[in-house]
């Protein structure tokens, strides 16, 4: 099998790197839909307050060969999956909102006698279930769901509802089986605290079985629901909806067990995930392990598992790359699954087989050396996204038999002048036998 990689095609160019290396022009999102392609492009910093944030939007009728911009409003819309009933859903992601009003309990309220079952009284938070720090300042404390005052404590997700007919989408709330469902607050001295959005960060799907599948995780430390014991790595998580994503229940839960050796004790846990429904009727999932908060790095490796019973049971994860920011993958109609990852440099590579335990040699998409000379302004020494110059959160959607269009940004590509601007492009990908 060979896979060919077509010309870059520009969607847009953004600021100039020097202006903001990181978070604006960034985190392309797409989507397909019955007669165009949409995308979603981050225009503002990268912060747990702005996950919600407006986009720009893009829209290409020529399976991506030109792009134009198009209004945000419309454009939020109309992506979604659509279902047999003509509805078309989406899952929104929301910011961080602040918790003015509320009073956090200390550690050092604890006592033999503390009641870490009870639900706190609005406008306090109990005792937090554990505790964990990201680089820079922020302290997090993660709380059972469970424990967290009615305001704080309900299970649902966003759900943008676009009706037949409608040109207008509505907004509502799924019902959300969670077990041991964590949230987590960050804390900064000065800052007023903040609580993290449990919206699914993973792409919406319709699986065989005619439900709605998608993946999320955990906030920053969560409760592990076989034992209730606090971790302070993320955790990957598998839902599934069966009633048009009125409702949606956990089917598997992947914690992240640090031993040292095949699961360092250095990262950030099984985090972004995705996964594949295989032809031969098997699931694949793959886990982003790297978070630069908790480690200082940027890289670690990317894991993968299978399961064989729908979902319900799977492997031990085991390692599929020595980097893998961001996993994306994408069925296409030929049966070949495409898996896309990076960090440093971006990679593809293609099912062999069709059970997914074989896979082909990555195609390099962009190389995982120092890019930094290609700067406007060269910083020396260079920082790590310096050095790497892309965002490297990569995105893969199918076109057709054999095709899928690659998404990425670059932080070095040159405008009509010739100056570097963070730039949103898109490759063709082609799977040759």
């Amino acid at each position: 099998m060979k896979l060919e990689l077509g010309q870059e095609r520009v969607i847009v160019r953004g600021i100039r790197p020097e202006e903001q290396l990181w978070g604006a022009y960034q985190f392309p999102i797409p989507y397909v839909l019955e007669d165009r392609i949409l995308v979603g492009v981050h225009i503002t910093i990268d912060d747990i307050r702005t996950y919600g944030a407006t986009n720009r939007w893009f829209e290409s009728t020529d399976l991506g060969r030109t792009w134009r911009e198009v209004d945000a409003e419309t454009a939020e819309n109309q992506i979604g999956v659509k279902l047999p009933n003509g509805d078309i859903v989406s899952l929104p992601m929301e910011s961080a909102f602040p918790l003015d009003g509320y009073r956090l309990t200390p550690y050092k309220y604890r006592t033999p006698g503390y009641d870490m079952t009870r639900q706190a009284e609005e406008g306090t938070l109990p005792i937090p279930d554990g505790v964990t720090s990201w680089m820079g300042g922020t302290d997090i404390f993660a709380y059972n769901a469970d424990r967290l005052p009615p305001s704080l404590a309900k299970r649902q997700w966003l759900v943008k509802r676009l009706l037949p007919g409608q040109k207008q989408a509505q907004m509502e709330y799924a019902e959300l089986d969670w077990p041991y469902l964590t949230r987590v607050v960050h804390t900064q001295k000065g800052s007023v605290p903040v609580m993290k959005a449990i919206s699914p960060r993973g792409y919406l799907r319709t699986g065989p079985d005619g439900a709605l599948w998608v993946t999320a995780f955990s906030g920053e430390g969560h409760l592990n629901p076989l034992n209730g014991q606090y971790s302070p790595y993320y955790s990957a998580e598998l839902f599934r909806s069966e009633d048009n994503a009125h409702s949606f229940q956990q089917v598997a839960h992947m914690e992240y067990e640090a031993d040292g050796h095949h699961y360092p004790y250095a990262s950030g846990g099984f985090s972004d995930s995705d996964i594949a429904f295989m032809p031969d009727g098997s699931m694949v999932w793959f886990f982003r392990s790297n978070w630069y908060a908790s480690t200082g790095q940027e890289w670690s490796p990317m894991y993968w598992s299978r399961s064989t019973d729908f979902g319900r049971t799977w492997e031990k994860p085991r390692v599929f790359a020595p980097y893998g920011t961001l996993p994306r993958l994408a069925r296409l109609d030929c049966g070949t699954v495409l898996v896309c990852y990076a960090r440093p440099g971006m990679f593809i590579s293609a099912s062999l087989n069709a059970s997914g335990t074989q896979w082909s040699e990555p195609l390099m998409v962009e190389t995982p050396g120092d890019r930094s000379h290609l700067a406007n302004v060269v910083r020396t020494p260079p920082t790590f996204h310096d050095w790497d110059g892309a965002c490297n959160n990569p995105e893969i959607i199918p076109i057709g038999e054999n095709k899928a269009l690659f998404f990425y940004s670059d932080f070095y590509y040159p405008d009509e002048h010739g100056v570097k601007r963070k730039t949103i492009l898109c490759r063709e990908i082609t799977v040759r036998d």
